[in-house]
């Protein structure tokens, strides 16, 4: 593609223009002593490989304008072809998310509960940690709807999210009362319950995940407008 700004077109093109100058005033004006042949052999000479020279300036220049054009387009289908799995996306953490703050609320009653019975000399029911809770458990597959993520840092913020809700709804889960269980599965069961729920806390994933949402949603937009002005 020609650019009128760039330095290097305009180079060359000078170099074009000023050449077949150089050559006359050398070759014809000033009939140097080294130089051999006629002024109509050097004409037909200097004819044809100024001739070929362009041309072969103007194939590249077509052949780059070729190449950065189709680079334009397959850029641009790359980024439409996001949409698809971008939407998919947004449908599933944004359930993922509303079951991180369901059960997360459902933690928080209780909480609260177990402080009520305390109060009233009521026997307890245990850790709130350690309970088993009914979650939406993750999809493998939804791993595959990040292979046409463009952006890097989005593609990274997604994995950390599937990665963090699948340890978190497989660990809470879990059921430690279970007769069926070794002491060594329910040691390792605490301990994951444990580690999900101060994870979900500390790292504040539920506003993590409502960032990440935010920025998939402004993914989508940007395509849209993309895709209407291709």
């Amino acid at each position: 593609m020609f650019n009128l700004k760039s330095k290097t077109f305009w180079k060359y093109a000078l170099i074009i223009l000023i050449f077949p100058v150089v050559v006359n005033f050398l070759l014809f004006q000033r009939q140097l002593p080294w130089v051999y042949g006629t002024a109509d052999n050097w004409l037909s000479f200097w004819g044809n490989y100024t001739g070929g020279l362009i041309s072969a300036f103007v194939a590249y220049f077509i052949a780059n304008s070729q190449i950065e054009k189709q680079r334009i387009i397959n850029e641009h289908e790359r980024t439409i072809a996001q949409l698809p799995s971008l939407l998919r996306l947004r449908i599933e953490l944004d359930k993922y998310l509303w079951e991180l703050i369901r059960v997360n609320q459902e933690r928080h009653a209780f909480v609260i509960t177990e402080k009520l019975k305390a109060d009233l000399d009521i026997q307890a029911e245990g850790d709130p940690d350690l309970r088993k809770y009914t979650i939406l458990l993750f999809k493998e597959e939804n791993y595959s709807l990040l292979e046409k993520i463009e952006d890097d840092d989005l593609h990274i913020k997604l994995i950390s999210c599937f990665e963090f809700y699948d340890e978190f709804s497989k660990s809470i889960s879990l059921d430690i009362n279970s007769n069926k269980e070794s002491n060594f599965y329910q040691v390792q069961s605490i301990s994951k319950k444990e580690t999900v729920w101060r994870r979900l806390h500390d790292e504040d994933k539920i506003n993590f995940f409502k960032s990440v949402i935010g920025e998939v949603y402004e993914e989508i937009g940007t395509i849209q407008e993309k895709k209407k002005t291709k």
